[in-house]
């Protein structure tokens, strides 16, 4: 009686599609608005795989969602609640982006189709004191070029030798 409970225990094993001891993974899809941005810099150029943070208006300190853009500096995000969302997008030069979009609940639950997004440059070009320091930077780095190949080219006139020479007692 054993062995004809095993027998017919085993292969009710065998042919059951739901182990009870493992599992799988799958994928379907979802019907959920997303706040596609496309990100670049002021010549044009995309924002090609770089890091990009989203921030909730729930939370301004810590990013929900984390990631790169892709080869055309494209990112997107599903919002879950209303509110002023902020997506950072910077590269390792410190070149950085922050568009904030404004999610209305409309958008959320699907009576607005389209969320509005305003194509938006940043300037962030140096400007007021920033740029007088900039110039002031650039002319003493000028100043101090000039300096140094003066001072090299008038080295070999200063060994000691061409020193007494110029300076002897007649």
């Amino acid at each position: 009686m054993k062995k004809i409970f095993f027998i017919t225990f085993s292969i009710f094993l065998c042919f059951n599609e739901n182990p009870g001891y493992a599992h799988g993974v799958g994928y379907r899809e979802i019907s959920l608005r997303a706040v596609p941005l496309e990100f670049f810099y002021s010549t044009g150029e995309k924002m090609s795989y770089r890091e990009a943070k989203v921030f909730s208006p729930n939370d301004k300190k810590f990013a929900v969602q984390s990631g790169r853009t892709d080869e055309q500096g494209r990112f997107a995000f599903i919002p879950d609640v209303s509110g002023e969302w902020r997506v950072v997008v910077q590269d390792e030069e410190g070149h950085r982006c922050e568009a904030k979009i404004e999610i209305t609940q409309e958008f959320l639950t699907g009576e607005n189709k389209m969320i509005d997004i305003k194509e938006n440059y940043e300037n962030n070009s140096p400007q007021g004191f920033e740029i007088f320091i900039r110039a002031l930077l650039g002319v003493s780095l000028i100043f101090n070029l000039a300096m140094l190949v003066r001072i090299k080219k008038n080295s070999y006139l200063l060994t000691p030798n061409s020193y007494l020479k110029n300076h002897a007692h007649k």
